[in-house]
């Protein structure tokens, strides 16, 4: 029985397929990150000016930015939801990131303190020990 001959092909063959695929994902991965982020920060939402505020330059391990609309309704990554639905979310914060996870609370400059203190309230029964508040840069009077 005869062996089939096999040609060789002299020199060095890379396939880059593997890489493609990898390059791909990484494009979706972050196409879909910045749509998240860009949605957040979009929501019709009249924030209060503050006077003595300052701009925040570091980031955080963990975040969650919890929109408060005209309404009273609290919005989280898109999606309304009942104040018993954060919970869970403020929870798993704290375990994956510990003192360093933060809540950011965007509220409507309409609305009363009473509909943002029970959310308050929830952040402090988990833990949460960093709050802060979106506001708009304001006037110095």
């Amino acid at each position: 029985m005869r062996l089939p001959a096999r040609s060789r092909q002299l020199g060095v063959s890379v396939n880059i397929t593997p890489l493609i695929d990898v390059i791909f994902l990484l494009i979706i991965f972050f196409l879909a990150a910045s749509h998240f982020v860009r949605n957040e920060s979009r929501d019709e939402v009249a924030l209060p000016e503050a006077v003595t505020g300052e701009d925040e330059e570091k980031t955080s391990a963990g975040r969650l930015v919890v929109t408060v609309n005209s309404e009273g309704q609290y919005k989280v990554g898109g999606g309304f939801l009942a104040l018993e639905e954060i919970l869970p979310l403020l929870t798993d914060g704290i375990a994956k990131d510990g003192e360093k996870f933060e809540v950011r609370i965007r509220g409507d400059k309409s609305v009363p303190f009473k509909v943002i203190e029970p959310l308050m309230v929830e952040c402090a029964r988990a833990g949460v020990t960093q709050i802060k508040f979106g506001t708009m840069p304001g006037e110095s009077r």
